[in-house]
């Protein structure tokens, strides 16, 4: 069977999204091809023109966008990388604009993901972004994930921007695989109450906390210092 060939629209992003980005890959040993970087980048456009209608992010300046939304959403891969996991299924609940389901599956087609959302208007927009760049291995869902049941458990499910930790674990404990993983991206500074909260949680909810994982984003002459939090599904 002949590979599925993705065209890219020519966008009107500047290429400084681009050449920021593929920086900070090559950085992170991360490989990337052209048609990837051109998928990204078409939805960096998508996200700009729907941005005008409704409110998807603050963030449109196309270097800013490239490091705070592209490469921090890829910033998983570091992660997988570190800790040797295999994933094959990830659930990205609280996906909103696509971060970081859209760059996830544009950059490993293999792994099937789901973008979980609540408010109808942002999974319409991602679904708009499946069709365009005709990417099979991602689905869009709308439900609130209190409510959504269907679906198996993924090996991976990520928040990005949604809730504290604790509330995290309680609503996902349930769509996280036996072995698998919940992974909050966060700041560096999370308050010591958000910790504690978190570690006393993960009792209830099945969980083990594992040490964060540590990242910069390079940003002009900024170096904004991030974290992945994981907890491993013990039960």
């Amino acid at each position: 069977m002949s590979p599925i060939v993705h065209t890219v629209r020519m966008t009107t992003v500047p290429v400084e999204f681009e050449h920021t980005l593929s920086q900070l890959l090559d950085r992170w040993r991360i490989d990337w091809t052209s048609v990837q970087l051109g998928m990204l980048r078409a939805h960096f456009e998508s996200l700009l023109e729907a941005n005008s209608r409704m409110n998807l992010t603050r963030i449109t300046n196309p270097i800013e966008a490239a490091v705070k939304h592209y490469a921090d959403s890829l910033a998983l891969l570091l992660w997988i990388r570190d800790r040797g996991i295999e994933v094959g299924t990830v659930l990205d609940v609280g996906s909103g604009a696509g971060f970081p389901a859209v760059p996830l599956a544009v950059m490993r087609p293999e792994w099937q993901v789901t973008a979980l959302d609540g408010t109808a208007k942002k999974i319409g927009f991602i679904e708009r972004v499946v069709e365009t760049l005709r990417l099979p291995n991602l689905r869009a869902v709308h439900a609130h994930s209190a409510h959504w049941r269907e679906g198996r458990p993924a090996d991976v499910v990520t928040v990005r921007a949604v809730a504290k930790l604790a509330k995290c674990l309680r609503d996902t404990a349930d769509f996280v695989a036996p072995n698998g993983w919940l992974v909050a991206y966060k700041t560096t500074d999370i308050s010591d109450d958000e910790l504690s909260e978190a570690q006393l949680q993960c009792g209830d909810s099945g969980f083990r906390s594992e040490p964060p994982f540590k990242y910069e984003l390079p940003l002009k002459d900024d170096r904004l210092q991030r974290a992945l939090q994981s907890f491993r599904k013990t039960r």
